[in-house]
């Protein structure tokens, strides 16, 4: 046995026990039985691995919550639907995270955020969740209560910084009346240990071009 896998062999028996099946440790024996034994053995140590692994991610419990204003507007009406350059951001945003493997989608009631999650959520194969505009409490309810690892929320600009510091971001700065880029990530971990979550603000799609 070499030393690196007599190392990872010893790691594996202080966690788990001994391994069902050994490597070989010797040389006499024929040659068919001393292969078999070694491929037995390394099965049994990648399986073994592979559980640690599985067992760590599992224990994370690490959910990630996608936050954005809707696309832009063709009008100031109460329930205005996305402009052309609306249309292409959206367009944008999904195929942004089309890698994501977004489980879950919510909304407003108004039709320029379920516009905007419209492209993504036809990819998913999703049906958007959507809420009333006047309840950002049974929203971020809703977020706290999800069981989905990955989500998407489409919400707007005058309670949307509100909605984010109740799910322990820090506070942002007002989003402006024209500003439809804004892109929140936060990073809420299971562990107790580690309550506050991680947050990130970028920008994202240029709809003019």
């Amino acid at each position: 046995m070499t030393t690196k896998s007599r190392g990872l062999t010893q790691l594996l028996t202080l966690k788990h026990g001994p391994l069902p099946v050994s490597l070989p440790r010797s040389r006499n024996r024929s040659g068919v039985f001393s292969k078999v034994r070694t491929i037995a053995g390394m099965a049994a140590l990648c399986f073994s691995v592979l559980l640690i692994f599985v067992a760590d991610a599992s224990a994370q419990n690490i959910r990630t919550i996608f936050l954005v204003r809707h696309a832009d507007k063709v009008s100031e009406d109460t329930d205005a639907a996305l402009s052309e350059a609306g249309r292409r951001r959206a367009d944008c945003l999904a195929n942004t995270l089309a890698d994501a493997q977004i489980q879950q989608i919510f909304t407003s009631d108004l039709q320029r955020t379920q516009q905007t999650a419209a492209p993504l959520a036809e990819k998913r194969h999703l049906k958007p969740v959507a809420i009333p505009l006047s309840m950002p409490e049974k929203l971020i309810d809703a977020i706290r209560s999800s069981k989905e690892t990955n989500v998407l929320v489409v919400w707007h600009d005058a309670t949307l910084p509100m909605i984010l510091r109740a799910l322990g971001a820090p506070e942002i700065s007002p989003i402006g009346h024209t500003e439809y880029d804004r892109f929140f990530i936060l990073t809420l971990a299971g562990d107790t240990a580690r309550p506050q979550p991680r947050f990130t603000a970028l920008r994202y799609c240029d709809s003019t071009k």
